[in-house]
């Protein structure tokens, strides 16, 4: 009988231990994540801030679950504000809402009622919306990246490099990013659209399908402006973009110093015309060798012209500071210490005062 005792615990407990192990797997809090899912493709999930610090955000999802309404509260991760709980429309399995935040870094924490009551409510940890800055770059490889030298050890939550082909590495652009997201604590993305072996004379003609001499692009595929061309037109709609920041020169020295003028001027105003943007700001580096030869002193007066003269071009990086075996393994392109470097040369320049000077194109749709 006593064993018969000691069985008949011993089961109950396990029976206990595993109804207790059951009704935690199944509990609703416990899986609410795989029940509701954000429609990455339709929401806005990184948008350029406006001049009052604020940007507009759309959150698109869907449930699993049946439920009537349902609500959203934004938790501000990095800067920002929280919001209190706000509305979102439903349609059938379906919600939608548009949001204006302040400027940070939040994970939204939906909450699904039925029949009054709330069903279901859970930070969705993969799905961080973003009010911030948006770049674009403009340049040759040291805009592109050169591997293998490329920083990589950024904060990749907050800072994002969008790459236009597989071919492009974040170079220092993942470690400007990071500076600037520290300093404001906003998030911070780049298009990284510079294209290795370009000069400005090219992107200029290019851009207007001008006919030039090049092994490395296609004029009559209006390359290499078109591979930038496509990736801001896709983009800078759903995001916005605060200004275009430039690296040429070093490729520019056979190019005279009339013509490095005349087609960086010619691309900047196309491409305002396509973004329509006329006041859209160029960030220009002060990008060459450094030698103080004959071959780059005219593109170093280039720029110092362009700088003083071209409507919305405001200084960028001295990146011809940032010179010699110590920096650039070949001469032109960076090495890690020359990473490094340029991405402090690019952070010094962004002034509070700056962005007072910049307007950025905001989200249209």
């Amino acid at each position: 009988m006593f064993f018969r005792i000691l069985s008949f615990l011993a089961l109950t407990f396990s029976l206990m231990v595993f109804n207790s192990c059951k009704t935690e797997e199944t509990n609703p809090m416990g899986s609410q994540q795989g029940n509701i899912s954000i429609d990455a493709t339709n929401s806005r999930m990184f948008v350029q801030r406006d001049l009052n610090n604020q940007g507009k955000i759309v959150l698109v999802g869907q449930s699993s679950q049946t439920f009537s309404s349902a609500q959203v509260k934004f938790k501000n991760i990095l800067g920002g504000k929280e919001t209190d709980w706000l509305n979102l429309s439903k349609e059938g399995a379906s919600f939608k809402g548009e949001f204006l935040l302040q400027a940070g870094g939040y994970y939204p924490e939906i909450k699904l009622i039925q029949d009054n009551k709330t069903i279901s409510d859970t930070i969705l940890t993969k799905s961080p919306f973003k009010v911030g800055e948006v770049f674009a770059i403009i340049g040759h490889s040291l805009a592109e990246g050169q591997p293998p030298y490329e920083l990589t050890d950024y904060d990749k939550e907050w800072c994002e490099v969008i790459k236009y082909s597989d071919n492009n590495v974040v170079a220092f652009w993942g470690r400007l990013a990071d500076k600037l997201k520290v300093r404001y604590q906003v998030p911070i993305r780049f298009y990284s659209t510079g294209i290795g072996g370009s000069t400005s004379e090219q992107w200029g003609k290019s851009a207007l399908g001008l006919e030039f001499s090049s092994t490395l692009f296609d004029w009559k595929k209006r390359y290499p402006y078109a591979f930038f061309e496509n990736k801001i037109l896709s983009e800078v709609p759903k995001s916005g973009l605060r200004a275009i920041l430039v690296i040429h020169g070093e490729n520019d020295a056979t190019t005279s110093m009339d013509n490095i003028i005349k087609y960086t001027g010619i691309y900047m105003d196309y491409t305002r015309e396509i973004l329509q943007s006329k006041n859209l700001t160029f960030m220009l580096a002060r990008s060459n060798r450094g030698l103080n030869k004959t071959e780059d002193l005219h593109v170093q007066e280039a720029q110092n012209i362009m700088l003083k003269t071209l409507p919305n071009v405001v200084e960028g990086a001295n990146l011809q500071s940032v010179v010699g075996a110590g920096f650039r393994w070949d001469g032109t392109h960076f090495n890690y210490a020359g990473l490094e470097e340029a991405a402090r040369k690019w952070d010094i320049m962004f002034e509070p005062k700056l962005f007072g000077q910049m307007t950025p194109i905001l989200r249209n749709r």
